[in-house]
């Protein structure tokens, strides 16, 4: 079977990724130079075009203008505002550079937000991955580590099982934490789900391996 130009790209980004994660892990002090050493060029912020578009966005319906309210304070945390949220989100069109500053900002009410929406919907991966962007700009490791474990424990569902795994091992690995160990000491031994967290970590092992050499 031959390999997809997407499943080849896909690939390609895990390996990148895990050899960051391993510079910063293995060189806590000096992880700027190392990264270097592997091609990484540092670009100038002050041309980054992602902060100049945050800058000029503005709400551009009903919908965003309630979100800004609430990222702002003028609102209180409601059903309302969740779902407007998630409608947001599945928007044809959403306004990207208007939410994502918020996340940038490490916006408190934005936090609530994901971990309120996460109370009622534990399994939701999309909340979980903007828990996890947020965690990347606001430290919430202690969150993401709860919730994904309630996640794995909610799914019964084993494909979807599997992608809450994989996530929730990408979303932690450039802390040092080990999503695996911690989901197997949750979950039966021998249970499908075991079985699915010890495929994945064998298969990370391997590419960690094809990494080294």
């Amino acid at each position: 079977m031959s390999m997809s130009d997407n499943d080849f790209e896909k690939l390609r980004r895990e390996l990148v990724f895990e050899k960051v994660s391993k510079a910063i892990k293995e060189n806590p002090k000096n992880w700027a130079s190392k990264l270097e050493e592997l091609g990484f060029q540092w670009v100038d912020d002050e041309y980054d075009e992602d902060e100049n578009e945050e800058n000029l966005a503005k709400p551009e319906n009903l919908n965003q203008e309630l979100l800004v309210a609430y990222f702002e304070g003028g609102m209180k945390l409601s059903d309302q505002v969740l779902d407007t949220y998630l409608a947001e989100k599945e928007s044809a069109t959403p306004n990207y550079p208007l939410i994502r500053k918020y996340f940038k900002r490490g916006n408190e009410h934005l936090r609530r937000l994901l971990i309120f929406g996460l109370e009622r919907k534990p399994t939701d991966i999309g909340l979980l991955n903007d828990l996890g962007f947020f965690h990347g700009f606001r430290n919430s490791l202690a969150d993401l580590i709860h919730y994904y474990l309630e996640a794995c424990k909610e799914e019964h569902d084993m494909s979807n099982f599997e992608e809450l795994v994989l996530s929730f091992y990408y979303d932690t690995v450039p802390d040092g934490f080990d999503a695996f160990y911690e989901l197997e000491r949750h979950i039966a031994p021998g249970s499908d789900k075991a079985r699915i967290v010890q495929k994945i970590r064998q298969g990370q092992e391997l590419e960690l391996e094809c990494v080294k050499f």
